[in-house]
């Protein structure tokens, strides 16, 4: 009986060891990203907001990425760009919403510039809360050799 109760601890420990090698696999499948940036000229913008038209001024607020391996070798790039956006209230302080223009370019090893993408994120002002941080989440495939510059532009 005491061979049993032993046997018990045995199986966990090697269910938790198994279970922890594969979650270090998981882990593996993350690489170092190509090289991000944005150029000084792009990292602020300005808009207004879609109801009450209040002016906003769109800055970067720091740029996570996170990347992994394709099985074509290509680099899956999955940035999270923090903003700080900030609206003027002078025309009141009711809750509004509003587009944050941005673009990317995908540049070459030869700094041609291989594609390009316009798109917009839109956030959401609260009633009385004139500046906000939100995270854009977007997604990008980049071959070897290629870098990504983001760009804030300016809406309306």
């Amino acid at each position: 009986m005491t061979f049993q109760k032993t046997r018990i601890p045995i199986y966990l420990l090697g269910l938790s060891l198994a279970m922890t090698s594969l979650a270090s696999c998981a882990k593996n499948d993350l690489i170092a990203c190509p090289s991000i940036t944005a150029p000084v000229e792009a990292t602020e913008a300005f808009g207004k907001t879609d109801n009450h038209g209040h002016l906003i001024d769109v800055r970067f607020n720091g740029v996570n990425a996170t990347c992994t391996r394709k099985g074509n070798g290509d680099t899956h790039v999955a940035v999270a760009a923090g903003l700080k956006v900030k609206r003027s209230l002078s025309e009141g302080s009711d809750a509004d919403v509003a587009v944050i223009g941005m673009a990317a370019a995908i540049v070459g090893p030869d700094d041609e510039v291989v594609s390009t993408e316009a798109f917009g994120y839109r956030i959401g002002f609260r009633k009385g809360l004139s500046t906000d941080y939100p995270v854009a989440e977007i997604e990008f495939d980049l071959e070897p050799d290629q870098r990504l510059v983001l760009m804030l532009t300016p809406t309306r």
